[in-house]
């Protein structure tokens, strides 16, 4: 199983505010380390992979801010997609970007505390540009 396949299951099954934040901030770093991985400028993809990595940094940074944010343990090394195509990696990952943005979106409107407010609110906000920026086809 991928690392997308994980992180959607993790948010799918992320109960309250405290382990969404938590699972978002794995799942923007997992994003991170495999949409890093799979930079190749000679692929029409690069440009995008190289700003989706910059929005996952942005939102991976937001929840980091969010005073609900459990105490962090360090991420465990993405099954990083070995061996699949830079398509496939965009798919994936604009896949789970979708379900990250809303995600955070309701956990945010949700939470009680203003900080947290605003750190779903601008997590949500990169989750939805990664999304834009991989999304193909119409999905």
């Amino acid at each position: 199983m991928n690392f997308v396949a994980v992180a959607c299951e993790r948010m799918l099954h992320a109960a309250g505010l405290a382990p969404t934040l938590d699972v978002a901030y794995d799942t923007f770093e997992d994003m991170l380390q495999v949409l890093r991985a799979h930079e190749d400028p000679a692929s029409c993809l690069f440009a995008a992979f190289v700003m989706a990595a910059a929005s996952a940094a942005d939102g991976r940074d937001a929840v980091l801010f969010a005073p609900s944010l459990p105490p962090h343990r360090g991420n465990e090394d993405p099954a990083a997609l070995v061996g699949e195509s830079a398509e496939a990696v965009a798919d994936g990952v604009a896949k789970l970007s979708r379900l990250l943005a809303a995600r955070l979106a309701q956990a945010g409107e949700s939470a009680a505390d203003p900080g947290d407010q605003a750190a779903c609110a601008d997590a949500a906000r990169s989750a939805d540009e990664i999304y834009h920026l991989l999304r193909r086809g119409g999905s």
